[in-house]
């Protein structure tokens, strides 16, 4: 039996940023791709002065960069821009955000409020889920290999394909991440 969580406020979130750490790079692209899958997805580029590069994030730039040339809106805007979304999805309720190692994308949401003149995002809870954790506790359970704890092995694990021009994007990775969420609670209550 699937939970039935579809109609819970729950929000896969992915971030590309310039590097890795969140003191000195900063976020690029943020994509929203809610679990209801009736809901509206959200892709939001943000413009930054001075942007100081990692080696891989650079390179990876090149996949989304005329897009963010073209959207890329302030930090102030951008928060903007998702509070609005999140309160019009969610009916103004707060969202659980979902994420492969979703600390990551919340430490540079976390900087883009501080960006945008806030102390956090309204209509983003401060709780979260991250399948690399529900990924673990699998492997711990022996339902799944240790091997298909990271995003690119669990989804050759679980057949979930992403295009090379798709990966490492926001929207890509968000929506292949929704997928995996959903085979992640299968497997779960597979007992």
């Amino acid at each position: 039996m699937m939970l039935q969580i579809d109609r819970k406020n729950l929000v896969v979130i992915d971030v590309e940023t310039s590097g890795i750490n969140p003191f000195i790079h900063e976020v690029l692209s943020i994509a929203f791709v809610p679990f209801n899958p009736n809901l509206p997805k959200k892709i939001i580029h943000v413009h930054h002065q001075n942007i100081k590069w990692g080696d891989f994030a650079k390179e990876n730039f090149k996949k989304f960069s005329i897009e963010w040339h073209r959207d890329a809106i302030t930090p102030e805007m951008a928060c903007s821009e998702i509070e609005i979304y999140l309160k019009e999805t969610f009916n103004n309720q707060t969202a659980t955000a979902i994420g492969h190692n979703i600390g990551f994308d919340i430490s540079f949401l976390r900087k883009l409020a501080y960006q945008g003149k806030r102390d956090q995002l309204s209509g983003l809870s401060h709780r979260a889920l991250d399948t690399h954790t529900l990924l673990y506790l699998l492997t711990l359970e022996e339902k799944i290999p240790e091997s298909a704890v990271t995003s690119e092995a669990a989804f050759d694990y679980f057949n979930i394909f992403v295009s090379e021009e798709n990966r490492h994007t926001a929207i890509g990775d968000a929506e292949a991440t929704n997928i995996l969420f959903r085979k992640i609670l299968e497997k779960l209550q597979n007992n």
